[in-house]
């Protein structure tokens, strides 16, 4: 097989995996979840790939029963692109597109080949297809074989369940899934599990061996080292740190407990949001502060913290009330002292320099990734890193290059958990602020780095022990029923490894010193967080910071949001949109953004069918950039936003703003034209020099340094480019995606992003006519955009209270 002219070389993981999985559909098994460790990669093309060549070569021989089962092929992801894929690979001369007849199931529910050709999935029983689930579930009209779901490409349990939900709709006969090490597959179906463990990894490459590592489409590259068995482990000691965070968390574990019919009261849910954003940000908080705002992630820390002083839970009766006298004052005064403690100087930033000193000096030439629990948490770190190492900070939340690192700022890399890196042989080493979530505990045996760091306080050193070995023992559990169910023998009981502390333990309380020869654990806190720890978590992810972009972060998970209720053409079909958040519309030739409370009766609104969730203008964008660039960009017009809004704050009014700006040479019209710079309803200035002229009046050097400012119009005039593109074209080239004809709309379209075949993410949104705007109502946020029932039993907008 070659990629990209390439040979791909499937190495002994690779052939396990897939003797393994031919093995367990022989044996009827009707449900397996394959976990590796968290990274990006093509191993569900992989496997769709595998199946379709069995049973094409079983059509071909007519030999023994073929394992696979009559029926299309499926493979299920968020843009998992096994279109583009399969065209870039080949066996011999063959292409696998041809080869494997590959059709992508369009949003109608039809199928399309790589020529443009549209059919009907029931004229393709053995085809090979491939779902997009940005798509929504399109009904193909026929029952279908085998799904493969790409869970890694999925960023939430909901894209997960809906998956799974379209495989019972056409009722597969098989479902293989490929999952990040640590998730759960859930639900009522009985799954035959095989995590690829550190163990199991470890016992494959001593047993067969390993092969070079190219491209995502094998885990070579997982066995290029030794898996380690478990991660490192840097400890700190804070002792007034570690009390305030153990009475903090006994409040929320009391309040967790209270049993009422009510949500929880106001300043609680802050108390706990306040916590969360405290013990991930290990600089600055209020240059958090600033990124978490900035980036639309809820409100920052001293808005919350300013709830939390001014809450009483006055008027609370019952269990609430009680949990008012008795637990209240103690959770409200130890989360206010957590954050006067961490905002003024925060403790933990020297220890992060003095661990990137560390690792350069013990680790040379590798990578070092520090990862973070949010995108504004990163932004946040990325930029004091930059003012205290030196570097820019653009620079610092690019993914690394494959390979070992250059010398210099460039070997580190600031990364939230939700970007994922490819596999990657060279050596790479993770630093992890903090204990990762028993959500998350997966990520600390990720195939993205080969060495892996937590960062603990020592109250939590037991808590991340507990984790790592439950996530352990409950792996071998899971290997140990498959392996007697396919009858492939005993599996040895695995050792269980105490964390190695690699660095530390370094006292914080004191002035900063080198870290001491041996650790010493204060075996009375770490037993006492360990076990409040547990009972905390679950609220914690309940009233969680989000990391999706939300209006506001005042509402818990389970709370309803505003929604209004909106009546479309041709069939009365109700949508319910969240009412304070603006929709794309299109009008005339204009793609604009407005309040749903100004659409009217004819307006045409694009909405995303499935899972996707993006506007149309930024899935155009991802396409046209990498996620690299895509961050650079929006921390650019970030930083602009930012300098405009402090020379208002300087100047006073909006006038004053204009007049100033004016005194440097602008010809912008009005003071109303500048004020929209700041709100973000327009992207940035159409005059570069504008965009100069602010840097230089806030005095920001973050626009003025290395021509920022210049490469900041550059961007700006692209993204308006295909904005004024859009309005002119989006409701033709959708409608020549939908017929499955390249027009002039479709053309013009895919010059403007670089050639490339956009008809695909054209599908992934409907253009929907507005009949109707009716009432509100509060409703879950996972029911927004979606019609509720069957069609033609949805109530009316005047229905709607």
């Amino acid at each position: 097989m070659t990629d990209r002219g390439r040979t791909v070389d499937l190495g002994p993981l690779d052939r396990a995996t897939l003797t393994l999985l031919l093995r367990a559909l022989s044996s009827n098994q009707r449900s397996v979840y394959l976990s590796l460790p968290r990274g990006r990669h093509d191993l569900a093309v992989l496997i769709g790939i595998y199946l379709q060549l069995i049973r094409r070569g079983a059509e071909l021989t007519g030999g023994s029963p073929c394992p696979v089962p009559a029926g299309p092929v499926v493979v299920v992801g968020l843009r998992t692109n096994v279109t583009v894929r399969l065209a870039q690979l080949a066996i011999g001369q063959q292409n696998l597109s041809r080869a494997l007849r590959m059709q992508r199931i369009r949003g109608d529910g039809r199928v399309v080949d790589l020529q443009g050709k549209i059919t009907r999935a029931v004229d393709s029983p053995s085809g090979l297809f491939y779902l997009n689930t940005a798509l929504g579930r399109p009904s193909l009209g026929t029952s279908v074989g085998t799904v493969v779901i790409d869970r890694t490409s999925m960023a939430n349990d909901h894209s997960w369940e809906r998956a799974l939900a379209w495989a019972s709709e056409h009722d597969a006969v098989r479902v293989v899934a490929v999952a990040d090490l640590g998730t759960q597959p859930g639900g009522s179906r009985a799954w035959t599990q095989w995590p690829w463990s550190p163990a199991l990894r470890a016992d494959v490459r001593h047993t067969l061996g390993h092969r070079p590592a190219y491209g995502p489409l094998t885990s070579n590259a997982l066995l290029a080292h030794r898996p380690a068995a478990a991660p490192s482990v840097a400890v700190y000691r804070h002792k007034q740190l570690a009390e305030l965070l153990r009475k903090v968390v006994a409040g929320v574990v009391a309040a967790r407990r209270v049993r009422a019919s009510e949500s929880w009261p106001q300043p609680v849910a802050d108390a706990v949001r306040l916590l969360n954003l405290l013990w991930c940000s290990w600089g600055s908080i209020g240059r958090q502060d600033t990124w978490q705002v900035l980036m639309g992630r809820g409100s920052g820390a001293r808005a919350l913290a300013r709830s939390v002083s001014r809450g009483t839970l006055e008027g609370r009766g019952g269990s609430w009330g009680l949990f008012r006298e008795t637990q209240w004052p103690d959770l409200r005064r130890g989360v206010l002292n957590l954050y006067e403690l961490l905002y003024d100087d925060n403790p933990r930033w020297d220890l992060l320099l003095a661990l990137i000193d560390w690792a350069r000096a013990s680790r040379t030439g590798t990578p070092i990734l520090v990862r973070t629990r949010s995108r504004s948490a990163a932004a946040a770190v990325a930029g004091e890193l930059a003012d205290a190492l030196g570097g820019d900070a653009d620079s610092l939340l690019l993914a690394p290059q494959p390979g070992p690192a250059a010398r210099g700022a460039s070997a580190l890399h600031v990364m939230p958990y939700a970007e994922r890196l490819a596999w990657d042989a060279s050596p790479r080493l993770e630093l992890h602020l903090g204990v990762p979530s028993p959500l998350r505990t997966g990520v600390l045996f990720s195939g993205a780095a080969g060495e892996h760091v937590a960062v603990v306080e020592q109250s939590e050193y037991s808590w991340l022990e507990r984790s790592a070995d439950r996530a352990l023992s409950s792996w071998h559990e899971q290997i140990r029923q498959t392996a007697a169910a396919l009858k492939l023998g005993e599996v040895p009981e695995p050792s269980t490894p105490s964390l190695p502390v690699a660095y530390g333990p370094v006292d914080l309380s004191r002035p900063f010193s080198s870290p001491e020869d041996s650790p010493q654990h204060d075996s009375r806190l770490a037993l006492d967080l360990s076990a409040l720890f547990e009972d905390y978590d679950a609220p914690a992810r309940a009233i969680g910071t989000p990391e999706a972009p939300v209006r506001s972060a005042t509402t818990a998970a389970d709370d309803p949001v505003p929604a209004t209720a909106v009546l479309t053409e041709p069939e009365g079909a109700v949508l319910w949109l969240r009412s304070d958040e603006p929709v794309d519309v299109l009008i005339g030739q204009r793609y604009a953004r407005v309040p749903v409370a100004a659409l009217t009766p004819g307006s045409q609104l694009l909405r995303a069918r499935g899972d996707g969730q993006s506007r149309l203008h930024d899935r155009l964008v991802m396409v046209m950039h990498d996620s690299a660039e895509v961050t650079a960009m929006d921390t650019m017009i970030g930083f602009f936003r930012q300098a405009i809004t402090a020379v208002y704050e300087q100047r006073g009014s909006w006038p004053d703003v204009l007049a100033a700006l004016k005194n440097l040479g602008s010809e912008v019209s009005s003071w109303q034209a500048v004020s929209k710079w700041a709100d973000g309803s327009v992207i940035a200035p159409e005059d570069p020099q504008d965009i100069h002229r602010v840097a230089l009046l806030a005095r920001d050097t973050r626009l003025t340094a290395g021509g920022t400012w210049q490469r900041l119009a550059r961007m700006a005039e692209e993204l308006r480019r295909l904005h004024r593109a859009l309005g002119h074209t989006a409701a033709a080239a959708m409608a020549e995606a939908a017929g499955g004809m390249e027009g002039p709309a479709l053309r013009q379209l895919k010059t403007l992003c670089s050639g490339i075949d956009v008809s695909e993410i054209l599908e992934e949104f409907d253009l929907v006519v507005v009949r109707r705007v009716g009432g509100q109502k509060g409703m879950s946020a996972a029911a927004l955009g979606r019609v509720p029932g069957p069609r033609g039993t949805s109530r009316s907008p005047q229905e709607a209270p």
